[in-house]
């Protein structure tokens, strides 16, 4: 039987990320760096363009996002939604870090689940024309917030821990670690 094709990925990214991107593409020559002009127009706001966007159709995109703070949310999301809806083959949205779940605690009435709230939000995320967005999230705080998104994106969980546990270890005085 014979192996299939690897796909190519067309991999854009926020500005915060562009460091992690250009690493990632340098680790396979299936992983093409796209580019975004990220502006903003007199009054704060977004004025956004994805570069190439008719060179996209058909292709398998892929979106490395930083949501490290509220200022930058808005303007990745512009691009995440945007993103599906060029006619691309399939679309997935890298989170290395889910902000909204690493402090909350629901322990009155009155709190307000703000990880929920960010996991509704991504769970509308267009469908793209291979289907439903793979949302793939690194060391998510608590294994309840999977169910938190909706049946439109497809969440999956990763951890990069076995790689930080590999890199304390060739530490110099990594007999004074412990994992």
């Amino acid at each position: 039987m014979e192996k299939p094709n690897k796909k190519q990925v067309l991999l854009f990214y926020c500005v915060e990320s562009e460091q992690l991107a250009r690493k990632i593409s340098d680790q396979s020559d299936l992983i093409q760096l796209q580019s975004i002009n990220w502006r903003s127009f007199d009054d704060g706001f977004p004025n956004l363009f994805i570069n190439n966007a008719k060179d996209i159709r058909g292709q398998h995109v892929a979106f490395l996002a930083s949501f490290s703070s509220p200022a930058v949310i808005f303007e990745q999301l512009s691009v995440i939604f945007a993103l599906p809806r060029l006619f691309v083959a399939s679309f997935t949205l890298v989170l290395p870090f889910f902000p909204t779940g690493s402090f909350e605690r629901m322990e009155e009435e009155g709190d307000v689940a703000t990880a929920f709230t960010m996991a509704r939000i991504l769970s509308n995320i267009p469908a793209s024309r291979g289907g439903p967005t793979s949302l793939v999230i690194y060391d998510i705080h608590a294994l309840q917030e999977r169910f938190y998104f909706g049946d439109h994106v497809l969440p999956c969980f990763e951890t990069g821990m076995p790689l930080l546990k590999q890199r304390l270890h060739q530490l110099p005085d990594a007999d004074n670690v412990s994992a």
